[in-house]
């Protein structure tokens, strides 16, 4: 587990999702730039609420539910790139690092800067083309690996995304995230 994780009630503002759909338990790192990326984790529980249903006498994890944790992870990824260049921009410091960020979380005006960002922002989920090669089950762990491919002039981010239960290739593709500025 990473020590610089973010506090959870921050954490929290960061997002626009909340239980029973926030499937991000914790951003693990993250680096700004041009090869830049974001890491989280998803801890699948025995009593998640859509595993009751999905092979209720064999539980495994729905594929669409991990196509979400991608998108929730590529969300993050983009709007914790939007805050380092918000806090550049207006202090003339760079944060590339999640270990950055977590310097300065309690800092008024990058407190600001999230709570203001995320007001404006509003993204979802537009298309994916994934591959899934194994199966995640309740007790695992999944960790999500995103980074932007790139940006089209429609508004829409590109996201190369892989998902591991350890060693564990379970699934990898590509997430479409439409973003808008309100």
């Amino acid at each position: 587990m990473s020590k610089y994780a973010i506090p959870s009630k921050i954490f929290l503002e960061m997002g626009g999702w909340r239980q029973p759909l926030l499937m991000v338990d914790r951003i693990e790192d993250y680096k700004y730039g041009e090869n830049g990326f974001v890491h989280v984790i998803k801890h699948v529980t025995y009593n998640e609420p859509y595993l009751l249903g999905h092979f209720p006498e064999d539980p495994i994890m729905p594929g669409v539910i991990i196509a979400e944790i991608f998108g929730q992870a590529s969300e993050y990824l983009s709007f914790l790139t939007d805050v380092c260049d918000i806090y550049f921009e207006r202090f003339g410091t760079e944060l590339k690092t999640l270990r950055d960020i977590f310097a300065r979380i309690h800092e008024p005006e990058l407190l600001n800067i999230i709570r203001t960002r995320r007001a404006q922002v509003r993204g979802v989920l537009a298309a994916q083309n994934l591959k899934f090669k194994d199966i995640a089950y309740p007790g695992d762990t999944i960790e999500v690996v995103s980074k932007l491919a790139f940006s089209d002039p429609g508004g829409f981010k590109h996201y190369s995304v892989t998902a591991n239960v350890g060693k564990k290739l379970i699934s990898q593709g590509t997430i479409v995230n439409f973003r808008e500025s309100k």
